[in-house]
């Protein structure tokens, strides 16, 4: 009878043992993006890009001599496709990160960023080939008089891209919420802190001035507008004022991030 105690003592303590090294298992750090999955997340929404009416074409960053961290975008403008550059050298401040991401997580949140990239092709799309100046550019430019060069040299300067980035962020977050809500507070509420935490190094990249009132909004997840145009909407309900935007982003560094690199016309 002793014997069998200390058998069943023995095998619960055992069981145990098992389940805490398994649940420390899942619950490891995911590690810095890789290839794979990069490539796994871009093809994971690549049904959301095809729904714009774009595809997606996807170039290893260092193997064209770009630096960027994480993943970078361009529109092709002869085919309309949106190049996505993804880097897999580690970043310092994003290796920190990621280091707080789980296995569980990590998917969710490449597809989110993948989310990001394309919202810049959009945008880029809207302004470059649409020319819907008055839906890419904040409050107080000229629209009457605004062409393809007047816009290009607005975005060279630096003066619009805090407000870009937000329109990427934003749609990061609506994606996580109309695909995981059961996720979405808590994946939104880390790429919020990482944007904080990361502002000293990417001053323009810092967009929590649109995703704290978007997390407190709490938006539908079953909103049936497009989710780009939802979050051109978001964008402009919610942020700073607009002359303080343009004052925040005047004379601050050009920075990167996860960011979308102009890919400006010839004309």
């Amino acid at each position: 009878m002793g014997d069998q105690i200390m058998a069943e003592k023995w095998f619960a303590a055992f069981g145990m043992a098992l389940l805490a090294a398994l649940w420390t298992h899942d619950a490891q750090a995911a590690g810095y993006p890789t290839e794979s999955q990069f490539r796994r997340a871009l093809d994971d929404i690549a049904d959301l890009v095809r729904a714009e009416g774009m595809r997606l074409e996807v170039v290893d960053a260092q193997q064209q001599g770009m630096t960027r961290p994480l993943l970078s975008t361009g529109l092709d403008l002869g085919t309309e496709s949106c190049v996505v550059f993804f880097n897999t050298r580690p970043e310092d401040g994003l290796t920190q990160f990621f280091a707080g991401i789980g296995q569980d997580d990590m998917p969710l949140l490449l597809r989110a960023i993948a989310v990001h990239e394309v919202a810049h092709c959009i945008e880029q799309r809207e302004a470059y080939v649409r020319r819907r100046f008055d839906k890419v550019l904040p409050d107080g430019y000229p629209l009457h008089d605004m062409t393809l060069q007047g816009y290009a040299s607005v975005v060279k300067s630096g003066a619009v891209e805090t407000w870009g980035e937000a329109l990427a962020d934003i749609s990061s977050l609506l994606y996580l919420k109309r695909t995981v809500p059961k996720q979405w507070l808590d994946l939104a509420r880390r790429i919020r802190a990482m944007r904080r935490e990361l502002a000293d190094k990417w001053p323009r990249h810092d967009t929590t001035a649109w995703l704290d009132p978007l997390i407190a909004a709490d938006p539908d997840s079953h909103d049936k507008r497009g989710l780009f145009e939802a979050a051109f909407q978001y964008r402009r309900q919610f942020g700073p004022g607009e002359s303080a935007q343009v004052r925040h982003d005047s004379g601050t560094q050009r920075s990167a991030g996860f960011s979308g690199a102009m890919s400006l016309p010839d004309r």
